[in-house]
């Protein structure tokens, strides 16, 4: 079994919206970014993300946006949790949560990407510092109460 990554451009649908998010963590710590300009106009911290490619597999889709967004290309992921919902667009969701487990806590800023900083766990940038509401940092205690 290999992931292969396509060179393929983002998913172009004015119905569906399917994107993965990562949630890296190394021991105690989580990876967070801010992003330059994001679509839907959000700022604030994020768990990196990316709309998935046409035909891209949702765990090629988590090992690309590591690698292409912080520079991570050492790490051990693993589908989290799958969801659902109708976004602020009116199109369906379909979120893909991975974890991912790097070797180290090496990172590069990607295009993109305007920070990259790990946080510990316990002492997280407050609900209202995360964009959309926070949502990134409660599925970050939500995961760390699964590892823990």
């Amino acid at each position: 079994f290999s992931l292969t990554i396509y060179a393929k451009p983002a998913l172009d649908c004015k119905t569906h919206t399917i994107v993965c998010h990562v949630a890296v963590l190394h021991h105690n710590s989580a990876l967070l970014v801010k992003y330059a300009e994001m679509i839907d106009h959000q700022r604030g911290w994020f768990l990196p993300n990316d709309d998935l490619r046409h035909v891209e597999h949702p765990e090629a889709g988590a090992k690309r946006i590591l690698k292409e967004q912080v520079g991570i290309e050492n790490s051990t992921t693993k589908l989290l949790d799958i969801e659902s919902f109708i976004g602020d667009n009116k199109t369906w969701h379909l979120i893909f949560d991975y974890l991912a487990f790097p070797t180290n806590m090496n990172v590069t800023k990607g295009k993109g990407v305007e920070e990259a900083k790990w946080f510990e766990i316990d002492r997280l940038p407050s609900a209202e510092e995360f964009a959309h509401n926070g949502w990134g940092r409660a599925v970050l205690l939500k995961h760390a109460k699964v590892l823990a």
